[in-house]
């Protein structure tokens, strides 16, 4: 696989950006917080659907760099500007959309500070592990928070009053 093909190379910049946004999440307010997700969630599910899954090279574990803490925080920083509104029951499930947007956090910086470490077969293998915990876990989770974001932005009466 290159490593460097453009939906790969696509996919990290959104990426890129998807984790800057969250990592900066404690300055934003529910107002500016749920537009932002509102585009950036459909067009991150767009391009991780985009990349292809390469072969996995290495028998070696691909180095994990989001702690506990680190996923607490941000998944903190989205509870708080969410308030209220951060958990709905689907009629299935009980869905929290801070832990929603933490785990896709966790996938993506994890897979970003393996690719951004620049070894051909670390990266080949952080996109394989990316793609498919996308396939098996956090494009359920994205599209579970984006739904509920939807609402949040066109339906709730009340939002413009957290």
């Amino acid at each position: 696989m290159d490593v460097y093909a453009k939906n790969v190379v696509e996919f990290v910049t959104v990426g890129v950006e998807y984790c800057a946004f969250m990592e900066r999440s404690n300055e934003k307010e529910f107002g500016t917080f749920v537009p932002v997700l509102q585009k950036l969630l459909p067009f991150l599910y767009l391009k991780a659907a985009m990349v292809n899954k390469p072969l996995s090279l290495c028998d070696n574990q691909l180095e994990t760099f989001v702690t506990e803490v680190s996923y607490e925080k941000i998944r903190a920083q989205a509870a708080r500007i969410l308030g209220q509104y951060d958990e709905e029951f689907t009629g299935e499930e009980v869905v929290s959309i801070s832990e929603c947007l933490a785990d896709i956090y966790q996938d993506m910086k994890d897979f970003l500070m393996n690719y951004k470490e620049g070894k051909v077969e670390v990266m080949n293998d952080a996109t394989f592990q990316v793609v498919e915990n996308f396939e098996l876990f956090w494009g359920k989770r994205l599209l579970q928070a984006l739904s509920i974001i939807h609402k949040l932005a066109y339906i709730e009466p009340d939002v413009d009053k957290v």
